[in-house]
């Protein structure tokens, strides 16, 4: 054992003493760093409140990480010290030196003492959400807070200079998530000929900005911590790094990036943002704005104060979070029916929705990935093989295990929002900055002919006659619309009256062949259009919540689910001699107020959908009846395929459920296979 070691594991079950002759009694050691110890200590008495204690390490005694560990002591005696202390800055205690007796004779051991945080790192939390931003509401609120104690840190003339997600801290007080910052070490000069991959001299690479690592810190000022401020900010909105290092970059590589290297920016990593803001491009296009400045390499570019900064960005969030709540008036009882609570009362309460969905037998096929979240995933006719789409990659389900798939060495990973498969068994995957491809069966990848790159795309259908993809204009709110028949050249449509496009199918019309191909797209605000070589034109039905997914049916109509569990029935026209109708969109009932991300069709035309906390969803007899599953399962389903054989569901985990087949339908229910329950709640 190395003898650090032992002396770090023999000062638990010890007592220091403070400079005020406080003692603290250390109970378990909570982390390390290359500087010092964090123990877990009592106040007074071996069953006092809990605090924290930060000892440094002998080699650290003497020289840089000495006078660091004093000025740490010495700012946060200062902020505690102001008649109003900031409570989103870690408390400070005490100070005090612990005589020691080692192997090399005696050594005195500073230490101080800080408020003890019983909660995650913002480090932890991001991490949890496998590539996936916070949600807005708690960015805003958590952010501020942040803002908050830097503003105090600037009116002390102090620098942090160290801000950084590990340096957050997140608890729970009154039921309200209460953030503190910590850390308050100051900086020493880098040695820019060493390659060190994670700080130089208290530097955190990624967040410190580039004067950070000149000769003297000259230009270090508060504006340094707006740039660290923005990364963490932007690193929270969508769960990347702002300047991360990649594998075999050096530190001079990454400093060079921030230099002259473009502006990280949301609309670039838009599938990973939440969703209120990927449903508003403008708010998007404003946040990128104020985050390109606030990243500047040059500090005079910079909001001149983190008051400032934060006046510009929190009125976005606000917006961005009040319209990513969706407010539905209480319709007819005629023609809508929303029912996830037992203590839900209102107009549809009156509805004949008393026939519960038994449960079924469910079995688990697959453990859940770690580290990852799924946005889409293709599960083959047999119902045992599915190709998934992550936020870090491509995936292969089958016998049970998920293995990762090569792409080609040109593709990025994080570029890819969903994946379909063609009628000749093509894969087809899409997403970002117009990337369209096709893999066949026998791996050989292609490139779609779209030249426009100015678009995300979201969404895609293919038939024989060739792909349909649908999404937005980066640069306007609009949609788009991208036809690419098979062996011909990509046309590429503007849907003015929506700004995201996320779904599209073809209408089928049995009895009236000539008539068929129209084209129904679906997105946000409630869009839905008939599109054909006329131009498109919407179809009214109230637009309540967004629209994400379609699929057509056999008598030339559809079914579209989106936000709130919103269902809709859409009908084909009635065709008169001489008069072009429009297809009807009808509100049917539906036992959840949870988004439904996609819908399917099963053997026999039965609807089925899936979405937010495990919601699985059939329809009989016009009302989509809630499925139970495992109480256990709370996440995102992404994909479902129905048949006579049997029913499979995938999670955004990478959780894989099998249930019984639709073929063998129960005595009492028009549903499958399944065995009585419990009323669903």
């Amino acid at each position: 054992m190395h003898p650090g070691t032992e002396l770090r594991d023999a000062l638990i079950g010890t007592v220091i003493q403070g400079s005020s002759g406080q003692r603290y009694y250390l109970r378990d050691l909570l982390g390390e760093g290359g500087q010092g110890w964090v123990y877990r200590a009592n106040f007074d008495d071996p069953d006092g409140f809990l605090v924290v204690a930060k000892v440094l390490r002998p080699e650290c005694v003497h020289g840089e990480a000495m006078q660091r560990f004093e000025r740490e002591a010495d700012v946060l005696r200062r902020l505690g010290g102001v008649p109003a202390p900031n409570p989103n800055i870690v408390r400070f205690y005490d100070y005090g030196i612990r005589p020691t007796d080692t192997s090399h004779g005696p050594i005195e051991l500073p230490f101080i003492v800080l408020e003890h945080v019983d909660g995650q790192t913002l480090a932890e939390v991001i991490k949890a959400q496998g590539g996936f931003g916070l949600p807005i509401a708690r960015v805003r609120r958590m952010m501020k807070q942040v803002a908050r104690a830097l503003h105090t840190v600037h009116e002390q003339r102090i620098v942090h200079r160290d801000l950084k997600p590990s340096n957050i801290l997140l608890t729970q007080q009154n039921g309200q998530e209460v953030a503190k910052v910590t850390d308050f070490g100051l900086v020493k000069l880098p040695d820019l000929t060493i390659n060190k991959t994670i700080s130089v001299a208290g530097a955190s690479l990624g967040y410190a900005p580039p004067e950070q690592y000149e000769m003297g810190n000259n230009r270090v000022t508060a504006q340094t911590d707006v740039f660290a401020f923005t990364s963490v900010l932007y690193e929270a909105l969508c769960g990347t790094e702002a300047f991360p290092q990649y594998p075999g970059e050096t530190l001079l590589r990454v400093v060079a990036r921030m230099l002259t290297g473009e502006r990280p920016a949301l609309a670039r990593v838009a599938a990973t943002v939440p969703r209120e803001l990927r449903d508003r491009p403008d708010l998007t296009a404003a946040l990128d704005r104020e985050l390109a400045r606030a990243l500047s390499p040059d500090p005079g570019v910079r909001h001149a104060t983190i008051r400032e900064l934060w006046e510009h960005i929190e009125p976005l969030l606000v917006e961005a979070g009040q319209r990513g709540v969706a407010v539905f008036p209480s319709p007819p009882v005629s023609t809508l029916g929303v029912i996830d609570e037992p203590s839900y009362e209102g107009p549809v309460a009156a509805m004949p929705l008393a026939v519960a969905a038994p449960m079924p037998e469910w079995r688990i096929a697959s453990r859940p990935m770690t580290g990852e979240r799924l946005r889409a995933g293709v599960i083959a006719a047999d119902r045992h093989s599915i190709i998934a789409v992550g936020a870090h990659g491509l995936y292969y389900y089958a016998r049970s295990v998920w293995s990762a798939m090569q792409l080609p060495s040109n593709v990025d990973a994080r570029f890819i929002r969903g994946a379909i498969r063609s009628p000749h068994g093509e894969l087809v995957l899409f997403g970002d900055s117009g990337f369209a491809m096709a893999v066949t069966r026998a791996g050989v990848a292609e490139a779609f002919p779209i030249k426009d790159h100015d678009l995300t795309l979201l969404g895609a259908y293919a038939d024989d006659r060739g792909v349909i993809f649908v999404g937005e204009r980066i640069s306007r709110p609009v949609g788009a619309l991208v036809e690419v028949p098979r062996g011909g050249v990509a046309k590429t449509r503007s849907i003015e009256g929506c700004p995201r496009l996320h779904a599209a199918t073809r209408l089928t019309r049995p009895a009236d062949p000539a008539a068929s191909g129209t084209l129904l797209v679906s997105g946000t605000q409630g869009g839905l259009f008939l599109v054909d070589e006329a131009g498109e034109r919407p179809i009214t039905w109230g637009r309540t919540g967004h629209l994400y997914a379609i699929a057509s049916t056999a008598d030339g109509g559809a079914f579209a689910v989106g936000s709130g569990g919103h269902a809709l029935r859409i009908s084909p026209p009635t065709t008169l001699p001489g008069l072009a109708n429009l297809p009807t969109a009808t509100l049917e009932a539906v036992q959840t107020t949870r988004d439904l991300s996609a819908v399917v069709l099963d053997d026999d035309g039965s609807a089925w959908a899936v979405g937010g906390q495990a919601r699985l969803l059939h329809r009989r007899a016009s009302v989509w009846m809630r499925i139970p599953l495992d109480p256990a399962i709370q996440g995102q389903l992404v994909a479902v395929r129905a048949r006579r054989d049997g029913i499979t569901v995938l999670g955004e985990d990478g959780l894989v459920l099998e249930g019984p087949g639709t073929g063998e339908p129960d005595r009492n229910s028009a549903g499958p296979a399944l065995r009585p329950s419990r009323p669903l709640g």
